[in-house]
C-alpha cells in the first residue's frame, strides 16, 4: 500500500484525506500542516518538518493557499514523488514554468484538482454537446457565485496569495469551457477599481476559442443567496442548460422545439477525481485532466 502524505488540512485536505481513505492501493500516512492543531485533528502522524513529510511518504497531496503551491510541489517533485495539488496550480505563469521543468527533469506525475470535471452533471453537459446535440456551439453563458470563502488567515483576500476571483472561482469554468472546447484565442477582460480594495469579489470576462466558440464568464464572491453555478451552451441546433439549485435541471432544447432533460447519477466528485488520480499512478491510467491542460 503506498503511503499518502497531506500537506494543509484546511477545507479541502480535509476532504482529500477523506478521499484518500475510501480508495484502494493508498492509505493517508501523515499530515503536515502550517497550525499543528490543524494537523493533529486527522487522529493521524503528524509532522512539524514538510521535509520529513516528503521524505516518508509515496505520494504528496497538497492543499494549501495558492502562494505556496510552489514551494511544496518542487520539494516533492525533486523528491521524485507523484504530487496531486489543489487547484490552481500555482499562483503564476512564472511559477507555472518552474514547476514544469521540474516535472520534466525528474520525470514526476503530477495531477491538478480540477474538480468541476469530475462532476457528472457537467459531464453529462460536455457528452452532449460532443454528441451533437446542440449542433455547432457558438455562444456560451457560465456563471459562478458564492458567498466570500473563510480560511485561515483570511488569504482569500490577498489577491498575491490566492489570485482572487478569478483565479481561485472563476478557474473552475475556465478550465470547463477548455476541456469543451479547446484552445482559447483572445481574452477580453475589463478591471474596474473602487479605490484601495485589497481585493475583487466580481468579475466578468469574454473569451473566444479558435474553434469560433464565444464564452460570457461571470464569477462573484459578493452573492449573499448561496453557492449556485449555471451555464448555457447555445448551437446551430439548440441549446443545453444547468442550473446547481436544480440538480435534475440537465436540458436540452432543439431548435425544432423538442425539450429533452437528463438527470445524471450523482456522485462524490472529490472522491472521483483522488481515485483517477490513484489509478494514474498505480496503473498508468490517464485521468481526464493532465498537467499539461491545467498549465
Amino acid at each position: 500500500m503506498e503511503k499518502v502524505g497531506i500537506i494543509g488540512f484546511g477545507k479541502m485536505g480535509r476532504k482529500h484525506f477523506e478521499s484518500f481513505k475510501r480508495v484502494s492501493g493508498v492509505g493517508v500516512f501523515g499530515v503536515y500542516d502550517a497550525d499543528p492543531n490543524k494537523a493533529r485533528e486527522a487522529g493521524i502522524k503528524t509532522y512539524q518538518d514538510y521535509n520529513q513529510l516528503i521524505k516518508e511518504c509515496d505520494i504528496i497531496c497538497i492543499a494549501t493557499p495558492t502562494d505556496t503551491h510552489k514551494e511544496f510541489m518542487l520539494k516533492a517533485i525533486a523528491g521524485k514523488k507523484p504530487v496531486f495539488v489543489e487547484k490552481p496550480l500555482c499562483r503564476t505563469i512564472a511559477e507555472a514554468d518552474e514547476i514544469m521543468k521540474a516535472v520534466k527533469k525528474y520525470k514526476t506525475k503530477v495531477m491538478v484538482g480540477h474538480v468541476v470535471r469530475y462532476f457528472n452533471q457537467y459531464a453529462a453537459l460536455k457528452k452532449s454537446i460532443d454528441d451533437g446535440c446542440v449542433g455547432k456551439p457558438a455562444v456560451v453563458r457560465i456563471t459562478r457565485c458564492s458567498k466570500f470563502p473563510k480560511a485561515s488567515n483570511n488569504w482569500f483576500n490577498s489577491r498575491e496569495k490566492s489570485g482572487g476571483v478569478i483565479l481561485d472561482l472563476m478557474i473552475h469554468d475556465i478550465d470547463f469551457l477548455i476541456w469543451c472546447f479547446g484552445d482559447v484565442e483572445r481574452v477580453y477582460a475589463k478591471d474596474i477599481s473602487w479605490g484601495k480594495i485589497p481585493n475583487m469579489d466580481y468579475a466578468l470576462a469574454v473569451m473566444r476559442f479558435k474553434s469560433g466558440v464565444i464564452a460570457h464568464l461571470e464569477a462573484s464572491w459578493a452573492h449573499a443567496g448561496g453557492f449556485r453555478a449555471r451555464v448555457e451552451v447555445a448551437g446551430t441546433a439548440g441549446l443545453v442548460n444547468y442550473d446547481t439549485r436544480h440538480p435534475a435541471s440537465l436540458k436540452v432544447e432543439h431548435s425544432n422545439g423538442e425539450i429533452m432533460r437528463e438527470n445524471p447519477v450523482d456522485e462524490n466528485a472529490n472522491q472521483m477525481e483522488i481515485r483517477e488520480f490513484v489509478e494514474y499512478i498505480l496503473k498508468n491510467k490517464n485521468p481526464r485532466i493532465m498537467l499539461q491542460d491545467a498549465y
